[in-house]
């Protein structure tokens, strides 16, 4: 499977929890991870199970910094956002963003500030 393939998939709870961690710290080593995460905290060899397979899935690099090595993202934030919401909306929703967004409105109490900044990104959407 090519990496753009790997890419596509969705990552397990775990795997995105590290993830998270990661791109909000840009880089770092396990422990670095493991002290932004929350309580309590996981173990260091469950971090680096995840960072490992993470690797393999190419959301991951290394670099090698004295004894150890420090992780960055190799996908941007947005890039997987962008998958996690194009699957949802093909499996979920028929491929109609229209049906995903009424679907949120009814199931979700959307505030009326909410609704304006909503059709406020739409109609900005549309002069572009």
């Amino acid at each position: 499977m090519s990496g753009l393939k790997r890419r596509r998939q969705e990552l397990t709870k775990g795997e995105e929890e590290v993830m998270q961690v990661l791109w909000d710290l840009g880089k770092g080593t396990v422990n670095d991870i493991i002290a932004r995460m929350p309580d309590p905290k996981p173990k260091y060899t469950t971090v680096a199970t995840f960072i490992k397979i993470l690797e393999n899935k190419e959301f991951v690099r290394h670099e090698p910094v004295g004894k150890g090595f420090v992780y960055h993202p190799a996908v941007a934030k947005e890039e997987y956002a962008r998958t996690v919401v194009g699957n949802m909306l093909a499996s979920y929703f028929g491929g109609s963003m229209s049906n995903m967004v009424s679907f949120f409105s009814r199931q979700e109490n959307i505030s009326a500030r909410e609704l304006d900044e909503i059709m406020e990104i739409v109609e900005k959407a549309r002069k572009q």
